[in-house]
């Protein structure tokens, strides 16, 4: 059996220290464990396995410079695999839902030297790696009476000579882009062990601490917010399969975990399945829940505390600072909900458009440097020229810090909606959105608009038995914002799209929802539906528009609204408040509206010439004909 030798030559402070570090201290502590009893890996094991995997790669050639990347289904496998690659190689993780195509893309943009894939596994990337030349390492696991056991066997591979030892690389991942390519992120042991610590410090992780990882291992929140985090502890890890809201429950049951980490999708989907697991739930293991890489609503985080009675964390994290730049403090420490903590590794500051630092209660560009952040992205010099400013990777988030040093966000720089000049954080109108009765998820996103050049729209996804009416929160909001910040359009939508790691990807919401936004022409049914209809087609120029047709998403603005109320004065006999079309903005509804201030037009007007009128005729006029 390979021992764990204490003198073995390696980088400074990489990841093959750290792991044979854990090894020699605590050899029979679990360090990774799945669903079975014999999917379990000590550190000694661990340790055993990741040399093991070191010289695989090494007898095929691969170096510490080359790239390696990894295709795996299963959680327990990637975690190791990672390991082993990522101590002896740079580490490249993929999602194994991509298709042929993608994964192409990947191989070629990463320019991976071997792809590590699962022995009997039929993956696209297998397809795509062997049109790209690339040879496949196969990854063969099994559970053993002495527990879990992975080891890489190498296929058809053409040695070369090893990679010098000075790189010192450890991972690669691609950022996730939406309106373009996305950049390429190296992170070195530096960055990714930096990281780690401070998370274990933020969160006081100790060996007898357990994460129950419902995070996929190919992005940096479940790989250094939860696997590297861990580990640097002497901690363990469960890796479930692929995360069910229906499951999570049992996995609470059975691994009896000191935390778990999630995005706020993950969480909103376990709250909505805690109601019938309050006896699994009044026997926690749990000290805190942690929430990361996009905005806790406060509510979310409130709901969290009340129904598993421990803190919730909410941190700040991105994939250029190998994850975490922020937190919020364990207690005696004060959360404060809506902000994403103090500065939890690197340094943190508030940048104006010229790079100079804002004080407390300035809104700019948070900006980070320090250990864990990426040297630079690869092969992109005019990202690298933008992103760097005198030693400062600007994140491109929005943002504030108050006196006491906690860092606010309010919005991503290119997700800030601008509705005719007047500029909008979505976020914002997230949380609103949240706050109301019966709405689970929300994500507000902007649509072109012929005239204002951006508008603004959201969806909403309704909690369980709830029924949401698309003006009623309109409604809501109106009475809240200003109404350049009233969404024209909610549509109600059964999911949110979202990415791998089950963040919102904005800016692309208005494409992908493109069909639940599309509304079928229906003709204008009844007279003052067809008069509003009319004059919205003649202000708009449109040939048509329906009863249920948007005046906004339409093309119409704040002047032609009024320009449509001019309109129908000469109908109505009465002009009605410029704000009406804005509460009303389709024919069907404005038609209802209308027909209820004519109404009471009416009334008005009868009571005005009856208080002209001497009482006896005032009478006669109202007496049963």
């Amino acid at each position: 059996m390979l021992s764990v030798r204490n003198d073995l030559p390696d980088r400074e402070d990489g990841l093959l220290d750290v792991l044979r570090q854990q090894a020699l201290h605590r050899p029979e502590v679990i360090a990774l464990l799945g669903c079975g009893s014999n999917l379990k890996l000590s550190y000694q094991q661990l340790w055993q396995q990741v040399v093991a995997m070191g010289a695989a790669l090494t007898a095929c050639g691969t170096g510490r410079q080359d790239r390696v990347a990894i295709v795996l289904t299963e959680p327990l496998d990637l975690a190791a695999a990672f390991l082993g690659v990522a101590a002896h190689a740079v580490a490249a993780p993929l999602n194994p839902a991509s298709t042929t195509g993608e994964f192409e893309f990947y191989l070629r943009d990463l320019n991976a030297r071997v792809l590590v894939v699962k022995t009997g596994e039929d993956s696209p990337a297998r397809t795509a790696a062997q049109q790209c030349g690339i040879p496949v390492l196969e990854l063969a696991a099994e559970a053993t009476a002495a527990g879990w056991r992975c080891a890489l066997a190498a296929g058809h591979v053409t040695p070369v000579a090893p990679a010098g030892s000075g790189d010192e690389f450890a991972l690669v991942l691609h950022t996730s882009g939406t309106t373009s390519k996305p950049k390429l992120v190296p992170l070195t042991h530096r960055n990714l062990l930096s990281s780690a610590r401070h998370i274990a410090r933020t969160l006081e992780l100790v060996p007898a601490d357990r994460c129950l990882n419902v995070m996929p291992l190919f992005h940096i929140h479940g790989l250094a917010g939860v696997l590297l985090a861990s580990l640097a502890a002497g901690a363990s890890v469960a890796c479930p399969p692929r995360f069910e809201a229906a499951r999570f429950f049992g996995w609470l049951e059975a691994f009896q975990p000191t935390w778990y980490s999630a995005v706020p999708t993950i969480h909103t989907a376990i709250l909505g399945q805690a109601e019938d697991h309050a006896a699994v739930i009044a026997r926690r293991s749990l000290r805190f829940v942690r929430s990361s890489s996009a905005a806790l609503p406060p509510a979310t985080m409130a709901e969290l505390e009340r129904v598993f009675g421990v803190p919730a964390i909410e941190a700040y994290g991105m994939t250029e600072a190998a994850h975490q730049m922020a937190s919020n403090p364990l207690p005696p420490g004060v959360r404060k909900p809506g902000s994403v903590g103090r500065a939890a590794g690197p340094d943190i500051a508030i940048l104006d458009a010229t790079g100079q630092p804002l004080g407390p209660g300035q809104i700019g560009e948070i900006a980070i440097r320090g250990p864990n952040v990426t040297p630079g992205y690869d092969q992109n010099p005019a990202a690298n020229a933008a992103a760097f400013t005198d030693g400062w990777f600007r994140t491109g988030d929005q943002g504030r810090m108050d006196a006491e040093g906690y860092l606010f966000i309010t919005g991503r720089l290119k997700e800030i909606i601008n509705r005719g000049g007047e500029k909008i954080s979505p976020r914002e109108v997230d949380e609103a959105l949240l706050e109301q009765p019966g709405v689970a998820q929300a994500a507000a996103f902007a649509l072109r608009h012929a005239t204002l050049g951006e508008d603004l729209a959201a969806a909403v996804v309704a909690r369980p038995e709830a029924s949401l009416d698309e003006f009623e929160l309109r409604e809501a909001l109106a009475r809240r914002f200003p109404r350049f910040k009233v969404p024209s359009r909610i549509v109600v939508v059964h999911e949110i799209p979202k990415g791998p790691t089950g963040k919102v990807q904005r800016l692309s919401l208005g494409i992908q929802l493109a069909a639940a936004l599309a509304i079928a022409y229906e003709a204008p049914q009844g007279g003052m539906e067809t008069l509003v209809a009319t004059a919205f087609a003649e202000v708009l120029r449109q040939p048509r528009v329906g009863r249920h047709d948007n005046f906004f998403l339409a093309g119409g603005d704040s002047v032609r609204a009024v320009q449509v109320l001019v309109r129908l004065e000469a109908e109505l006999g009465f002009l009605p408040p410029p704000t009406t079309v804005f509460r009303r903005p389709t024919p069907a509804s404005l038609a209802r509206e209308l027909d209820r201030m004519c109404e009471a037009h009416e009334l008005a007007t009868l009571a005005s010439a009856l208080d002209d009128l001497p009482l006896a005729e005032a009478r006669k006029l109202l007496a049963p004909k």
